[in-house]
Parts: structure tokens; C-alpha cells; sequence
């Protein structure tokens, strides 16, 4: 079955998510858009076909040539993904292996297999952060786009969550040195308020901060993050349409290959609970499935 290009979601695994990277605006969309292709139940990567009319789109008319593809897939090649494990460990990685490009059709990707840990068996783990593709591809900013994911790992937390600044820049791949973003009003005004103004009118959530401060120096953000209602009333009105008829009690539910049993209202989830609107939410999106049904 084909998916609608308004279908299409974005899953990759927490872990890459709170990774340190920062690629170019036109090598972040063909990164997404590529990862958008990933199936949740392929067990190895495929190749990945991105069309030259979306190159074209997510671009705004750039991509336009093969020389031009090539270039933005020969800077997406050679940047790097560092992510740091539980321990403390740092790894490194990079995205594509390579590509064919068919002038005038389109490009076959294919992605390195060292990511296979970092977009392949999520629903198994899951440990990972799920969202509408579309909602990246409507940001201007490279940065903004990497907010954008950072916040969407952090929705499902009770709110508001805490933020390090420090830990922010490092995932943004913001050196201590840029003199830009020293100054956290630059931060502030750049990034900050940009991104919730771009949120607001592009994505399905908006978000307030507040500041914390040891002595003069901001050092963490207060994030409350929410849902974007007008949003949710347009884009995503397919939503209620496509929801299930509901789950139902006595039913086992599988989150990250854990079962749990639904009892009246909901789930009993680690230190506290799942209600059934929540949990019709969560099948829909994908990270969540009813036993029997998967």
C-alpha cells in the first residue's frame, strides 16, 4: 500500500536523536526524508528512493541539477552523528553509505549499517521519538529542526521538563567558542523564540520556557511543552477518523515489547498510568500495539 506523503513519519531512536550533529537545511530534509522511507518492521536497510521532484520541493528549487544533488549527498556523507552511551561512551557514525542518482527521476540512498541500531526494531526497544515528517519539512532552520526533535522526545514526560543549556548546544552542535551563542540573548532571540514562533505555525506542538540561572549565567530551561491545537484541527484531522473503535478491557498492550494489561480506563505504566484516550493515541502512532493484532 502506498503512503500518502502527508502520512509519512519520522522514527529514529532516542539515543540519535539526543546525538551531537548538525547537517546543512537541504542535507537535514534529505536525511528526514529518507528515514521517513524506513519501515518499522524492516529488519535490514533497503535503498530508499527520494523523488527529484521532492529534492526540488524540500529544497525550494535548489536541488535542480545531478552536480547539485551529488554535492548536498557528499556533505550528508561525510558529516558526522557522535552519540554518547549510559556510560559515558562515545561513538561516532555517519549516515549514508551512498547513492545512484537518475537524472531527471530521482536518487536510490542507502544508508550506512552502522545505523541499523538507530532506526531499525525500535517498536522492540521502545526507546524512540516518533513524528509527522511534514512538520520538520515546514522549518527554515537547520537548528530549529533539531529543537523541534529534541522537544518531541521530551513530550510524553510530565511537564515541564528540565533543559541544560549546556547539553541543548552540545545535541544543536554548538561549540562553546561560537561567539554567536555565547551570549544567551542571541540564543534567546535566534533560536528560542524563533523556533516557537516556527512551531506554532508549522507543528503539532508550541512550547513556554522559563529561565534558570546559577548566580548571572543561564544554565537549564524550564520547557513546558503542549500539544498545537489549531494544528491538530487541520493537519491532522484525519486523526479522529482513523483512530481505533477503542481498546478494550482485558486486552494486552505491547509498549517496547513489554505486555501490560488494560483494565478499566487505561494501563498501570511504570510509576504511573496510561489512560485509554492515551493509549488510542500511542497504537495509532506506532508505538504501541494490541496483542493479536501486530
Amino acid at each position: 500500500m502506498k503512503i500518502k506523503k502527508s502520512d509519512l513519519k519520522v522514527r529514529k531512536s532516542n539515543v540519535f536523536v539526543n546525538g551531537r550533529y548538525r547537517f546543512g537545511l537541504h542535507e537535514q530534509k534529505i536525511l528526514l526524508q529518507i528515514i521517513s522511507r524506513v519501515s518499522s518492521d524492516e529488519k535490514d536497510f533497503s535503498q530508499y528512493f527520494i523523488s527529484w521532484a521532492d529534492l526540488k520541493t524540500i529544497s525550494n528549487g535548489f536541488l535542480d541539477t545531478s552536480k547539485k544533488i551529488d554535492q548536498a549527498c557528499e556533505k550528508l556523507k561525510n558529516k558526522t552523528i557522535k552519540i554518547v552511551s549510559e556510560k559515558g561512551v562515545e561513538d561516532n557514525f555517519g549516515f549514508l553509505s551512498g547513492w545512484t542518482t537518475r537524472a531527471g527521476q530521482g536518487v536510490n540512498f542507502r544508508i550506512d549499517p552502522g545505523m541499523r541500531c538507530m532506526l531499525l526494531n525500535l517498536l522492540e526497544d521502545g526507546n524512540f521519538t516518533l513524528y509527522r515528517l511534514e512538520c520538520a519539512m515546514a522549518l527554515s532552520s537547520s537548528y530549529t529542526i533539531r529543537f523541534y526533535e529534541l522537544l518531541k522526545s521530551e513530550q510524553w514526560k510530565s511537564q515541564p521538563v528540565l533543559l541544560h543549556l549546556e547539553k541543548i548546544k552540545w545535541s544543536l552542535d554548538i561549540s562553546n567558542n561560537d561567539k554567536t551563542y555565547t551570549n544567551f540573548s542571541n540564543f534567546r532571540v535566534h533560536i528560542l523564540e524563533k523556533a516557537k514562533r516556527d512551531f506554532k505555525k508549522y507543528t503539532d506542538i508550541t512550547f513556554t520556557y522559563k529561565t534558570i540561572k546559577e548566580g548571572k549565567r543561564v544554565t537549564a530551561l524550564e520547557v513546558s511543552i503542549n500539544e498545537n491545537k489549531t494544528y491538530q484541527r487541520t493537519v491532522q484531522g484525519e486523526t479522529v477518523k482513523k483512530s481505533l473503535e477503542g481498546v478494550k478491557t482485558g486486552q494486552i498492550i505491547v509498549i517496547g515489547g513489554k505486555e501490560y494489561q488494560v483494565m478499566d480506563g487505561g494501563i498501570q505504566y511504570k510509576d504511573g498510568a496510561i489512560p485509554t484516550g492515551s493509549l488510542n493515541k500511542l497504537i495509532w502512532e506506532g508505538k504501541a500495539k494490541i496483542k493479536g493484532e501486530i
